[in-house]
């Protein structure tokens, strides 16, 4: 376990500037909300982050924060999935995103409640006798491209794991098989009997694109349904307050467009959701001088604070003034986006007066008896 100890590269004022004036009280977040209005100018104890040494923390969190404004909405509570690189197959990964119910971003949700739900379909065929309206494939999927209504030429197009097709209906064909060793051509049934064709049904659907394509109906693989919108608006898709108000989880979602992606290192768009809950947090950012990069914190985060006894002051910085036009004109749409939640350990007290040392932060069975507490910030 390694404390973050970060040291603040805060730009040193300029001779006559006006310089913070800290509180000798730390102050918990909700106390900040209570006792004090925000804009507000707040220095975090850095030094009780604890954090793992192969994941440390995004932002300095030593940096003086500018604590821009408070809201409370119902969020979602998600996981990250992607393909395990060592089977190939989905799995969920141990990065959790939030997501407000005022996201603008749309979602599918899918028939399984997780990566591992045995609902799946395990060839095309299935998907068009359950009259699925749409899905994903969880496996690889080969196809041809649909070039025009008088042509005969369809060419061979493969889609990795992720996808989300529209199914458009079932119609018949034919492949001509030159040799044991040729490649086929795939052409509609144009009658005769010749016996260098065998008839083939495929599944006509239309990928994300709106590329028209052909899929054979043997075609095996794992195949996720995607659930008809309850609203019956004409879209398949749903916005975050809907399925909030609708739906039990966990459930199997596929992010489609709108919105900002989170801030992750890969992202597929499929999510395990989780849960929904209700959460007040601040928005703001951090004074580093260059990026300003804004952060979420909940209020009961058990972080301290001291506060800039003189914020009103130091808002006449050019520092302050730039912190305050980007809060400005991105807070809003950040409080509305899809975020990562990091997730770190904090010292909340010495256990005899020395510190425990080691990689990581404690497990939560051990958390409380070494005076360590786990909380997160979203970015």
């Amino acid at each position: 376990m390694s404390s973050e100890a970060q040291k603040s590269d805060e730009p040193a004022p300029e001779q006559g500037e006006t310089r913070a004036k800290w509180s000798s009280q730390s102050y918990l977040l909700e106390e900040v909300a209570q006792q004090f209005t925000f804009p507000q100018v707040v220095k975090c104890n850095a030094m009780t982050i604890l954090t793992r040494r192969d994941s440390p923390l995004p932002i300095n969190m030593a940096q003086p924060l500018l604590l821009f404004d408070q809201r409370s909405i119902r969020k979602l509570l998600a996981r990250n999935v992607l393909v395990d690189q060592k089977n190939g197959r989905f799995s969920e990964t141990d990065e959790t995103v939030v997501i407000p119910a005022d996201y603008e971003g749309n979602f599918l949700r899918l028939r399984s409640r997780t990566v591992k739900d045995n609902t799946v379909h395990r060839s095309i065929g299935s998907l068009a006798v359950h009259k699925a309206p749409a899905f994903v494939n969880l496996t690889s999927i080969n196809a041809f491209k649909v070039m025009s209504t008088n042509s005969n030429h369809y060419p061979p197009l493969e889609f990795a794991p992720g996808n989300v097709f529209l199914v458009d209906k079932p119609i018949r064909g034919s492949t001509r098989v030159k040799s044991a060793s040729s490649s086929s051509s795939l052409i509609r049934k144009a009658g005769g009997s010749a016996t260098s064709r065998q008839e083939l049904q495929y599944l006509k659907c239309r990928d994300e694109r709106d590329v028209q394509i052909l899929i054979p109906m043997v075609h095996p693989g794992e195949f996720v349904e995607v659930l008809r919108n309850p609203y019956g608006n004409g879209k398949l898709s749903m916005r975050t307050e809907d399925i909030i108000s609708t739906q039990k989880f966990p459930l199997l979602a596929r992010y489609v467009y709108g919105g900002g992606r989170p801030r992750l290192t890969s992202f597929s768009g499929l999510l395990t959701l989780l849960d929904s809950f209700e959460e007040s947090s601040v928005v703001g950012c951090v004074l580093d001088g260059t990026a300003f990069t804004l952060l979420e914190i909940p209020i009961s985060s058990p972080l301290l604070f001291q506060i800039a006894l003189n914020s009103q002051d130091l808002f006449s910085l050019p520092l302050l003034r730039h912190a305050l036009r980007v809060c400005e004109a991105n807070g809003s749409n950040f409080a509305h986006d899809m975020k990562f939640k990091f997730k770190f350990a904090q010292k909340i007290l010495h256990t005899g007066g020395q510190d425990r040392s080691g990689d990581d932060p404690p497990s939560a069975t051990n958390s409380a008896r070494m005076g360590v507490t786990q909380t997160y910030i979203y970015l």
